[in-house]
């Protein structure tokens, strides 16, 4: 019981509570969900990535989206990963298979038909070309990746990018919503 309160604190309290519970985030879980669902076709057997757990909810949401297929999540925080699987546990969600690794370096041993990047996670990655870069290695020839990139800042040149790694972008949109600069990108290998 004790760690379940500790992961409840971690994702409701302090800081994180209060951007956990504004009105900016809940938009931006909406437009990862409806991007998703505008842009993308999800059979209910395939097999998706999600490099990046933060607090879980975005994997949730995509664990339900394949009853018949697989779900893995990366991040490389411990914490992340750990509280993550606590709470799948406790909710008796055995479809996902959590990990605690560098996706830049971690061997999947299969591809998948879809990769998600969604939030923080190629911000906090510190390296922006290589973790795209292991995405689209990843993808089945016939999988896309969702990308979605925050800050105004951003400097990557996302269709420099694609040109350079035999990629394509099939889909975007760009938001400045409540000031959060989104980018959301569905790209294909060539």
């Amino acid at each position: 019981m004790m760690d379940l309160q500790k992961i409840y604190g971690d994702c409701w309290g302090g800081e994180a509570g209060e951007w956990n519970t504004s009105l900016q985030n809940k938009y931006l879980e909406y437009m990862f969900a409806r991007f998703l669902e505008e842009n993308f076709v999800i059979q209910k057997d395939d097999h998706i990535l999600n490099i990046g757990i933060g607090a879980g909810y975005w994997d949730r949401y995509l664990s339900y989206k394949v009853p018949d297929g697989s779900l893995t999540s990366i991040d490389i925080d411990r914490s992340c990963a750990d509280n993550f699987a606590a709470c799948l546990k406790n909710e008796s969600n055995n479809t996902v298979e959590v990990l605690c690794a560098d996706a830049i370096t971690y061997d999947f041993g299969k591809k998948f038909d879809l990769v998600t990047m969604v939030g923080s996670a190629v911000a906090e990655s510190c390296k922006t070309d290589a973790i795209i870069k292991k995405a689209i290695l990843v993808l089945k020839d016939t999988g896309a990746l969702y990308l979605q990139i925050l800050h105004k800042d951003a400097d990557f040149d996302i269709d420099r990018f694609c040109q350079e790694n035999k990629a394509s972008i099939t889909d975007r949109f760009i938001d400045d919503t409540y000031d959060i600069h989104s980018e959301y990108y569905r790209i294909v290998k060539l």
